[in-house]
């Protein structure tokens, strides 16, 4: 046991700070969408995840009308890329910079940088981005927050560094099972004996009943981290394979329908996400990007990268690209089951109390690190008494409903997110009854 507290503690020291930074800032991004909207006074003009289902993947039929318009509106500008506005898959984005631009801002497919939004039905650019927010400071914290929860605000070395952090603070919720266990008698009758003893219950209580769901989002943190330093990999491998087997000349600009139609020839059992064009930020060649045929979310992955050069006679058109990776197989559902999991407010507020479950449980944990440092408390007793039988029952039950109100929402109707959120709630009714009963031994 000993050696187990050993481990457990140096584990906790190196990843409870950041954890508790990833809970708090995590606990703000859940409702980014509301704020977003809130922060343009109203209006919600978020722009959270595309969906671009079958339904809506003529979108690029329009194209060659926004490329027009586009053209039209920034004669001093050239078009970048072409994709589905994101969080509004019936419009087209177009990202577009300066003609006499140098450099090309740190963008991925039609994501960062200036654009232009196409609207098929009005036929007409709209300028949302542009519009002064009411509440401008909320976009600028968000994005604070989302780079110090997914890469520490380091940039890519940042990945890296949340991925091992999230591995390490699995590992200490699991080395934290073992030197607990569920609940004993002993951490009921403990209020009685000192306020350090009381202090221990109470983060043994909130910890253990928070086991299940700060796990879940841990692992997945990690695999999440895991597949974008393998995915940077790669389409950098990607990338360097095409710049030599495209090497021999610059691909014409097609019209971009004309474009799109030779790359669904070449690729038909393939949807298109993303189009490059192509530019001197590229070497001239087209990038585009393909989703599965029926992925009702292609760009989950961001799409496997298919570059070429297109010419006006088809026939010597030539294309690059490497098959996605078999390990990236199932990331979908890890990426779900982290954030996409809790579409509802319904949801989102449950989320937001097992997080606030989770903080508790490790400011408690802070707070008995610190006592046993300086004020040389002994809360962790060796000395409990055997634990009650069936003592794991009620921990493993609770545990299973956390486990079902993640997976349920992934098949997201109104009944599955009813079911999860009875599945959320119970065992959050049976920790306040354990609690309660705890403190009034």
């Amino acid at each position: 046991m000993s050696k187990i507290y050993n481990i457990h503690k140096w584990l906790s020291i190196v990843s409870i700070l950041f954890f508790l930074m990833f809970c708090i800032t995590g606990l703000v991004l859940m409702f980014r969408t509301e704020l977003n909207a809130w922060a343009q006074g109203g209006t919600n003009h978020t722009l959270s995840s595309m969906v671009m289902g079958q339904e809506e993947s003529s979108i690029f039929d329009y194209a060659d009308e926004g490329d027009r318009l586009v053209k039209a509106k920034y004669p001093s500008k050239d078009i970048l890329n072409i994709s589905p506005a994101m969080g509004a898959s019936h419009l087209l984005r177009y990202r577009i910079i300066d003609s006499s631009a140098t450099v090309a801002p740190p963008a991925r497919m039609g994501m960062g940088g200036d654009y232009a939004l196409y609207n098929p039905e009005t036929k007409a650019l709209i300028t949302t981005h542009h519009e002064t927010p009411a509440h401008p400071w909320v976009r600028s914290v968000l994005h604070t927050l989302h780079q110090l929860h997914t890469r520490l605000d380091l940039g890519k070395a940042g990945i890296y560094i949340v991925t091992i952090l999230s591995l390490v603070c699995g590992l200490s919720i699991v080395s934290g099972i073992f030197l607990y266990g569920p609940f004993r008698k002993s951490f009921a009758k403990s209020s009685v004996l000192s306020s350090s003893m009381k202090l221990s219950t109470l983060h043994r209580e909130f910890a253990m009943v928070a086991t299940v769901w700060g796990f879940i989002l841990c692992i997945t943190g990690v695999w999440i981290g895991g597949f974008f330093i393998a995915n940077d990999s790669y389409n950098a491998d990607v990338l360097h394979t095409a710049k030599q087997e495209l090497s021999v000349g610059q691909s014409d600009i097609l019209q971009p329908s004309e474009a799109i139609s030779r790359i669904m020839k070449a690729y038909p059992d393939r949807q298109l996400i993303s189009i490059d064009y192509p530019s001197k930020f590229n070497n001239y060649h087209y990038a585009f990007y393909l989703g599965a045929e029926n992925d009702d979310d292609p760009a989950m992955f961001l799409g496997q990268p298919v570059y070429a050069n297109l010419y006006t006679d088809s026939t010597k058109d030539m294309y690059s690209t490497k098959t996605i990776p078999w390990y990236f197989m199932g990331m979908t559902t890890m990426i779900n089951l982290h954030i996409h999991n809790h579409n509802t407010m319904v949801l989102k507020l449950l989320w937001a109390i097992w997080d606030i479950v989770l903080i508790i449980g490790i400011v408690t944990g802070i707070i008995m690190t610190i006592n046993k440092k300086f004020l040389q408390s002994t809360a962790l007793e060796s000395k409990a008494p055997t634990e009650i039988k069936h003592v794991w029952r009620a921990p493993i039950c609770c545990s299973m409903l956390v486990l079902l109100g993640f997976i349920v929402p992934l098949w997201s109707n109104p009944i599955t997110n009813t079911i999860a959120a009875i599945c959320l709630t119970i065992p959050l009714i049976v920790f306040l009854v354990s609690l309660v009963r705890g403190f009034n031994h």
